[in-house]
This record gives C-alpha cells, structure tokens and sequence, in this order.
C-alpha cells in the first residue's frame, strides 16, 4: 500500500500518521502523480522550506506518496517518496471524493466539495456537498446513500479528521440558485 502524508515546511514535515494507504495505483491517480516527482529513497525523510524553523502552524503545504519497496516493483515505480503536484486541500477533497464515487458510481457523482462547519449543536463538522447529475436523483438508493455515508464515515475516521460529517446532494443548477440567491 501507498502512504499519502500530509506535509508541513520547516524541520518537522509531519506529525503523526499518513491521511490514507492506498493501492499504489490509487496513490498515482489521486494524487495526480509522476514518476519525476520522486524526492527521496525511503530512508530519508524530504523537508521542503526553511528547514531551521518549525512551520506546522502555517499548515499543510505538500503532499508526499510513500511507495515501498514491493509496491513499487508491482507498478513499476522506483521505491521512494514523492511529491505531488496537487496541493493538499485538492488531494484532501479527492480523497473524500474517492469512496463516494465507489458507493454511487461515476456516472452519478460529477465532483464532491468538502469545507469545514458547524453541525447544529456548534461542533466541528465536515459538510460533504456531492454535485450529481441532472438525473441521477432519480437513479439514486437508499442503500447507495447508506453505503456512501457508512463510506465518507470511514475516510474521515481513517484520515484522522475530528466532526460530524454532514452530506448534502445538489445539482449545478441548484448550486448556482443557491449562489444566486
């Protein structure tokens, strides 16, 4: 499996455990990998910026895919680190974007936004909006919805993120009335 580490800049790039293991294949895709964003062999950790400092406070400014050794030889990518393209608030979403496709289907399911809220006792939550087809309302389950919730649940436990994770399905057209309005 691939590790996909959230990264800080400074002397201390992670604190912690990797947000996900993936397969490697899902790493690649996800994090819109390639084989010249290798960075390090396993056995030294990459440090981005002004490694004299502590900057964590600052946030997440990289993603790295840790690729093992056996892992790599499967895919055929030289064991090591990389770093993606992506910044990590774009690897963030498709990471939550991931298990909902798979409970949905792709042919439903045309993006999914995430932003931080407030559930309605004023605690931390995580508000999922899955922007879905014109018609894919109509081709939706009760046991699909289910699976997908059962499903963001998991990511987010699994990602380390704290809150109740709220789920919403709309259109592009009642986004842009919502916007409108």
């Amino acid at each position: 499996m691939a590790k996909i580490w959230p990264v800080y800049e400074g002397k201390e790039p992670t604190r912690g455990d990797p947000w996900v293991d993936v397969p490697v294949s899902d790493a690649i895709a996800l994090c819109d990998l390639r084989t010249q964003d290798f960075v390090s062999d396993l056995s030294n950790t990459p440090r981005f910026g002004d490694t004299g400092r502590d900057l964590w406070y600052a946030g997440f400014t990289h993603v790295v895919v840790e690729i093992d050794v056996e892992e790599a030889r499967a895919a055929n990518w030289k064991p090591g680190l990389y770093r993606s393209r992506l910044e990590p608030k774009e690897v963030f979403r498709r990471l939550i974007e991931q298990p909902l496709v798979a409970a949905l289907g792709r042919d439903k399911v045309l993006r999914v936004e995430v932003a931080p809220t407030l559930d309605a006792e004023g605690r931390g939550a995580m508000l999922t909006t899955i922007v879905i087809t014109p018609d894919a309302i109509q081709r939706l389950d009760s046991e699909a919805e289910a699976d997908a919730e059962a499903r963001l649940r998991e990511r987010l436990h699994e990602m380390h993120v704290a809150g109740t994770p709220i789920m919403n399905f709309a259109t592009e057209a009642e986004l842009a009335e919502d916007v409108g309005s």
